[in-house]
């Protein structure tokens, strides 16, 4: 592993735990066991660290579900898999995690709305496809829109205003975002294979 890799690796989990405002350039550096020196030959300051890290965790999400999309037998089992995916992903973040990048790293957060919803938009709404192509998913909404939808329902459990953290849990919310969307698409053919499967 390269030191690089090391830092980023380090300061990722850091950040998981801690969030970003309350993980200083000395707790990464003492956690890793390097100088300052050595960390600022790697990165310019900490929002190019945050934004590296940021960019490198979003490449990874899209491999993972790409694989999982590849690799699922049907539409509902693809999103079961994702929806298993991003709670274990939320289970591990703590939660001002994404308050911390929305109010102090807004150009990090634009990134992740930018480039990460654009993948979110374009595997939900080929799931969606999918699932009607499979009979799974009712034949009479617009993939489109839906798709779309849910992106929005994705931003909105990101929102500390309307669901703050210290009253709601973000897998739960999660959780029932998946089950409000999946069984709003579902046919009953869908819904009977939705019932053996938990996320």
């Amino acid at each position: 592993m390269t030191i690089k890799d090391k830092i980023f690796l380090t300061t990722f989990d850091l950040f998981l735990k801690y969030g970003v405002k309350s993980v200083s350039m000395d707790d990464i550096c003492r956690k890793i066991g390097i100088s300052k020196k050595t960390i600022y030959t790697v990165i310019n300051c900490k929002k190019d660290l945050i934004e590296q890290i940021i960019q490198l965790q979003i490449k990874r999400d899209e491999e993972d579900i790409t694989t999982i999309t590849a690799s699922s037998e049907t539409a509902v089992d693809e999103m079961s898999k994702i929806g298993r995916h991003v709670i274990k992903f939320l289970k591990k973040m703590k939660p001002s995690l994404i308050y911390d990048l929305q109010k102090y790293y807004p150009q990090v957060w634009e990134l992740i709305e930018d480039q990460h919803y654009g993948f979110i938009y374009r595997t939900i709404k080929t799931n969606l496809k999918r699932g009607q192509m499979e009979g799974l998913y009712i034949s009479t909404f617009d993939p489109d829109i839906i798709a779309k939808l849910y992106v929005e329902k994705t931003h909105c459990i990101a929102d500390e205003e309307n669901f703050p953290s210290s009253k709601f849990s973000r897998p739960l919310l999660y959780e029932q975002l998946f089950m409000y969307h999946m069984r709003g698409i579902s046919s009953d053919k869908g819904l009977k294979l939705l019932a053996t499967i938990e996320i």
